[in-house]
């Protein structure tokens, strides 16, 4: 989507677009951050793609610097409106692709809810390094994308037949009008590990059958449709192993032969 269809949609982002944090209602996302073992002393949150800082005016308050930052400058506007008790956040409207660049690795948890959607694989891989860039060694990745799996149970029950075997294995669905990238369980976690980041849990993240525009289905057995959400840590750069000093020569236990003296 371009920045322009993005501003005209922060004026109406509530009724338009599923809010991750919003919409939690099993408060999934908020027992993951608990748990985070996020440092004591001056912690730092990067939110990439903020939308309308719904989860920096939720968890703002815990970390002494905040960074948010999303593609279209109407939506960061509306976002600093809403976070007036935060007045210490950086708000900036800048492609997600240069965090790396403008940020370095500051983050001590980087959030990143279904912004890396995008059909082309290069741009995709663009957004996976920016991720990997800004948080610190350790650091924390919460991500929320697309399941593939559940794109394709919620296009069963709209359409009453499977999805095409190509959108199956490519992962390219139509979400809210436009082709989006999902992802299988088993492909995040190979991303995420090719772009040097450790998985410390990828789970179902559940939201109603209502954002999705449908009715909940009567037949048994159709549970509620979910996006991944995951949390992985940055690994440390590995050390490099100190040189081995050559050990010492130790001086030959061999006594030396006898000499043979001539008759």
């Amino acid at each position: 989507m371009k920045r322009a269809e993005w501003n005209r949609l922060a004026d109406e982002f509530e009724t338009q677009v599923c809010d991750v944090t919003r919409t939690d209602k099993k408060k999934q996302v908020e027992r993951l951050v608990n748990a985070l073992r996020l440092p004591k002393a001056n912690p730092v949150l990067l939110d990439l793609g903020c939308g309308l800082g719904t989860f920096i005016k939720q968890y703002g308050e815990r970390f002494r610097r905040v960074i948010g930052i999303d593609f279209a400058p109407r939506m960061v506007e509306r976002a600093q409106a809403r976070c007036p008790e935060l007045p210490g956040v950086t708000w900036k409207a800048m492609d997600m692709a240069r965090a790396g660049e403008a940020f370095g690795p500051c983050a001590d948890l980087a959030v990143c809810m279904n912004v890396i959607t995008s059909p082309s694989t290069a741009r995709r891989n663009g957004l996976w390094s920016a991720l990997a860039a800004v948080a610190k060694p350790r650091g924390y990745v919460l991500l929320v994308l697309p399941s593939i799996e559940s794109a394709c149970m919620v296009h069963v029950v709209e359409h009453g037949r499977p999805a095409t075997r190509r959108a199956q294995a490519t992962g390219l669905l139509a979400r809210s009008g436009a082709v989006q990238k999902h992802f299988a369980r088993a492909e995040l976690a190979a991303v995420l590990a090719e772009h040097g980041m450790i998985v410390e849990r990828i789970a179902p993240l559940y939201y109603p059958w209502s954002e999705e525009g449908l009715s909940t289905p009567r037949k048994r057995g159709v549970g509620l449709p979910y996006d991944w959400v995951c949390v992985a840590r940055r690994a440390a750069p590995r050390r490099k192993p100190a040189a081995r000093k050559p050990a010492p020569r130790k001086p030959s236990a061999r006594k030396p032969a006898r000499r043979k003296l001539a008759a």
